[in-house]
């Protein structure tokens, strides 16, 4: 009887392999969606399956977008073209079955970056700390106005993902400014944080002004109004820490783009802030009038 257990263990075996696929699972496709493709930015989706014989094989039918090619299962490239796109995708295993999934590729213009920013959701009676993410999509860098009404902030708390940055606080008019550049461009992560002290108990409620410089350094709205082109700090942030002759960035021409430099670009860069006596009325010459501040929920 046991001469007969090896025989029995070769059988069962040589079952698992069984070319017709009887006994097995059923072939099938694990992709059944595309994700969205953006126009101008590369692009890539592998297809998969489930069950039946392998090897798979995998073929497509439909035109593909220009600049975008399937090839192994695989449908890779950069769009050049907006629009959506049917496709018949069908999958066929070693035992010649086949399954087919009609599916539609969209590609769309890039969305913009957000700044999320994290405080507590509810009352808070002490100090909190702010925090400021890079989302959605790569920025360069961006401009923030953060009204904040009964909130102080410790400016000395301020944490930056790049030490390429400006700050501005006009605790007369209640607005925090602050200009920051990165050596290259970020996405999907903490950007700053800063801490605030309410000055009563209150939910934290923000209503910003931002404008983000994309991978390319291009803003994606109208700039911030400053007293120099935030150019000048995309310039530094690239050839931060460098040495060497004729650096962009090198205001002082020492030969280093450093935190002289940044200092040099501060004077004058974020123009003086002033609070109209009418609302309406143009800010006096030479000063820049401050962006009105959000109303609390309730407040007339």
């Amino acid at each position: 009887m046991r001469k007969l257990w090896p025989l029995v263990f070769l059988l069962a075996a040589c079952g698992t392999q069984d070319p017709t696929g009887a006994g097995m699972e059923p072939l099938r496709l694990t992709s059944t969606t595309l994700p969205p493709a953006y126009l101008g930015e590369a692009y890539a989706a592998t297809f998969s399956a489930e069950g039946g014989v392998r090897p798979y094989t995998f073929s497509l039918e439909g035109n593909l977008p220009q600049g975008l090619a399937f090839q192994g299962g695989r449908i890779s490239g950069v769009p050049r073209e907006k629009g959506q796109f049917p496709l018949t995708l069908t999958v066929e295993d070693g035992a010649k079955n086949s399954r087919v999934q009609r599916l539609t590729l969209t590609v769309s213009d890039p969305p913009p970056p957000r700044l999320t920013l994290v405080a507590p959701p509810a009352q808070v009676e002490g100090p909190f700390l702010l925090l400021g993410r890079v989302e959605v999509r790569e920025a360069l860098g961006f401009q923030l106005e953060l009204p904040l009404k009964d909130l102080v902030p410790d400016l000395s708390s301020l944490r930056v993902a790049s030490p390429v940055h400006l700050l501005d606080y006009d605790p007369e008019v209640g607005l925090l400014r602050l200009d920051v550049a990165f050596a290259k461009p970020l996405r999907d992560q903490e950007v700053f944080r800063l801490l605030l002290t309410p000055q009563k108990a209150l939910t934290p409620r923000f209503s910003p002004r931002v404008v983000f410089f994309d991978k390319e350094g291009k803003p994606l709205a109208e700039a911030l109004r400053r007293g120099k082109p935030f150019g000048e700090l995309l310039k530094l942030a690239q050839n931060w820490g460098k040495e060497g002759k004729e650096l962009k960035g090198d205001a002082n021409g020492d030969g280093r783009v450093d935190a002289q430099d940044l200092e040099a670009l501060a004077q004058d860069y974020f123009p003086k802030l002033t609070a109209p006596a009418v609302p309406g009325s143009p800010p006096p010459p030479g000063r820049e009038e401050a962006p009105p501040l959000p109303q609390e929920e309730g407040s007339p």
